[in-house]
């Protein structure tokens, strides 16, 4: 099973998601079809990359910069 977090700062609070790779809206850090706007959003690590454990992704969540909200979605 593989992490990956979602940083996202389009609206509201810079913010990072942790997902499970298999999640559909992580798609093993792709994001969901049609992809998803780089000027606002970043998938961490690179696709195909995934944190091996839960405790890896929430390490990187919280050491990334400026974010200030920092969860965990419902498929993890």
């Amino acid at each position: 099973m593989s992490f990956y977090v979602y940083e996202n700062w389009q609206a509201g609070p810079r913010k990072a998601v942790i997902h499970r790779g298999t999640c559909g809206h992580c798609n093993d850090g792709r994001g969901r079809a049609g992809g998803y706007d780089p000027a606002h959003a970043q998938w961490h690590p690179q696709p195909g990359h995934g944190f091996v454990t839960l405790a890896a992704a929430r390490s990187f969540a919280q050491a990334l910069a400026r974010v200030v909200v920092v969860r965990e979605d419902r498929c993890v």
